[in-house]
């Protein structure tokens, strides 16, 4: 390799001296597993502050009030948060990590933002066997150590720079430049850009590194200004990164400035004023008003604080539903128990997306959304996101193909204009390779008319491409009244449930939807997924609805004017034709899991929108 990066082991010989010289941790670790033991009195949870004041506390604050205020509260106990201050860098959190870890109440930290604090932390919190979820760190160090006690609860740097490329290229970026400061985390996060631009046929026309402390970036502005490129990206901290885009719009460099969820900062904003103008960063956190789950949220936030909650919040809020949905399912603060019960329980929804960890604790399931700064406000990319989810969807699928089942490119089948059925094909492709179904089954009154409302035409398509077995049902819908249809409807239910692996839910029109409801909650015993094409289906036992993208207008006006003065070589309504066809994923997760169907897909995939279903033991930010 090129590059040699010693930022995880420099990082750590602090903390192993730290605690290599102290067999105190050893013995905290031995008290605080003697404490929990006992299973009884209040959950202790350290949430550290930053020093920043972010509303990262609020949203645990939130998290901790909400469950204390359900009927059996946590295994009939409180939580109860131990409020603690970060420090500006390893040295000065010292003593606030020795405090938490000679606590042996204390069960999990979560908190501490710089990465430059959270990798030596996390040596002492294992040794110490506390749960460590730091909320903010991207640092790919942070899980390079096959740690127990340390859970990553936000992408990291690999995952920012592929998707960071992806969107450049979905933009039509083809030079850029790139600048980045040389402290290690900018450092790791440049040199992974780099070479995920170049997989996607980027060229990079100047790359420079510069010191956070300097305040004279021009000389090295100088070097690329006059030459071509179509956007420049910065790897740095707020302050510098803003100081740099300040000296590029003076300098005459008003191309798109693509940053890290580091510049989701009021310093960023502060300090670079006017020219952060067309500053695209990822974010974890999208406030959809078609997402119950978040909204709920809102709801609740807005009322205790009286302001719209950020991304902070909701990683905070998120941190301790997450970790309270672990000692649930564990039934205990055991420490050995609680670590083992959230590297492996099934993939957890709340307000930032899908959670999942790897047994090195690394996390899945979660994603990047990406907005952009105009006119003094941030604005979402509508579904820029989408491309990637489905190139890294693919890659898998990839692995795993055979020559009998080669992998559908399914970014470039979407990406392109397709005749309405055709869609809905691919569609069914598309489901077929998330659910591994092999029969679907299919309720149709055996007339052309009839047949065509049931969707059975798609299905035969879908056969055709994927050779996947039509198991059928037929009804005369024309010919029968309100009480036989009902008969008939069960008898066809009880029937495909018997030899089929999925069923195809057409809109029934004219047929009681409280009746379908009951129909459909029947599958669960047979653990038969049911698939939905139709985009108003609302019925909470159905599992997986695919459709087009809803937030994409077809003409490019609307929230795709955001692209308006982002795009190279690309004006917005074809962009907007692009991303239009693009699947929209909504999921029952809580069904996936009970029918004991693969979720790496979904992982992979991550849905916006999660089907309301009768088990919510998966929607923690639901739980009342």
């Amino acid at each position: 390799m090129r590059r040699l990066l010693l930022f995880p082991i420099l990082l750590c010989l602090p903390a192993l001296w730290l605690t290599g010289c102290n067999p105190d941790y050893e013995h905290m670790a031995e008290q605080r597993l003697a404490f929990s033991k006992k299973n009884q009195g209040d959950i202790h949870i350290a949430a550290i502050q930053d020093t920043n004041k972010t509303a990262f506390l609020n949203g645990i604050l939130l998290a901790a009030e909400e469950i204390n205020q359900r009927p059996g509260k946590l295994l009939g106990r409180n939580v109860q948060v131990h409020i603690e201050q970060d420090g500006e860098d390893f040295e000065s959190s010292k003593s606030t990590i020795r405090r938490i870890t000679a606590n042996p109440k204390i069960t999990a930290v979560l908190g501490h933002r710089q990465s430059g604090v959270v990798i030596p932390a996390s040596v002492i919190y294992e040794r110490s066997q506390v749960i460590f979820m730091p909320p903010f760190s991207t640092a790919k160090g942070l899980t390079g150590h096959n740690f127990q006690y340390v859970f990553r609860m936000i992408p990291g740097n690999t995952v920012i720079a592929e998707q960071l490329s992806s969107v450049a290229k979905t933009l039509g970026y083809q030079k850029i430049v790139l600048l980045y400061a040389r402290d290690e985390i900018s450092r790791e996060l440049a040199f992974l850009v780099e070479d995920t631009v170049i997989k996607q046929n980027i060229e990079i026309i100047s790359s420079s590194s510069f010191f956070e402390k300097e305040s004279n970036y021009r000389p090295i502005i100088s070097e690329f200004s006059s030459k071509g490129f179509d956007a420049v990206f910065i790897a740095a901290p707020p302050a510098p990164a803003a100081t740099m885009v300040r000296q590029l719009r003076e300098m005459g460099v008003n191309q798109p400035v693509l940053g890290s969820d580091l510049l989701n900062s009021k310093d960023y904003l502060q300090i670079a004023g006017e020219s952060s103008q067309n500053t695209i960063i990822p974010d974890v956190y999208s406030p959809q008003k078609n997402n119950p789950i978040i909204q709920n949220f809102i709801k609740r936030y807005q009322d205790k604080y009286s302001v719209e909650p950020d991304f902070n919040a909701a990683q905070g809020y998120d941190s301790l539903m997450l970790l309270a949905a672990g000692i649930e399912k564990a039934g205990s603060t055991l420490p050995t128990l609680l670590s083992s019960t959230l590297h492996y329980m099934p993939a957890w929804v709340g307000v930032t997306g899908i959670h999942a960890f790897t047994g090195s604790g690394e996390l899945r399931g979660k994603k990047y959304f990406f907005k952009v700064w105009q006119n003094n406000a941030w604005h979402p990319l509508p579904s820029i996101e989408i491309p990637y989810l489905l190139g890294r969807f693919e890659a898998n699928l990839e692995q795993k193909q055979t020559k009998q089942s080669p992998t559908p490119p399914f970014s470039e089948i979407f990406a392109k204009r397709m005749d309405e059925d055709d869609h809905k094909i691919f569609l069914l492709v598309l489901a077929q390779k998330i659910l591994q179904f092999k029969r679907i089954g299919i309720i149709y009154e055996n007339t052309e008319e009839g047949r065509k409302a049931a969707g059975y035409p798609l299905l035969e398509a879908l056969s055709k491409h994927k050779k996947v077995q039509i198991t059928e049902c037929e009804i005369a819908f024309s010919l029968l009244g309100k009480e036989d249809t009902e008969r008939a409807l069960v008898a066809c239910y009880g029937k495909l449930s018997l030899n089929s692996d999925a069923l195809f839910i057409p809109s029934f029109r004219g047929i009681d939807a409280k009746l379908l409801q009951r129909l459909n909650r029947s599958l669960t015993f047979f653990k038969i997924p049911a698939v939905s094409l139709d985009e108003s289906n609302t019925d909470p036992h159905i599992t997986l609805v695919l459709n087009k993208r809803a937030n994409v207008n077809q003409d490019g006006t609307g929230e795709m004017q955001v692209y308006s003065s982002l795009l190279k070589n690309l004006k917005v309504h074809e962009l907007a034709e692009r991303l239009k066809g693009l699947p929209e994923i909504s999921v029952n997760l809580a069904n996936m899991q009970r029918y004991g169907l693969p979720d790496r897909p979904i992982l992979l995939l991550s849905p916006d929108h999660y089907l309301q279903s009768d088990d919510l033991t998966t929607q923690g930010a639901n739980r009342q």
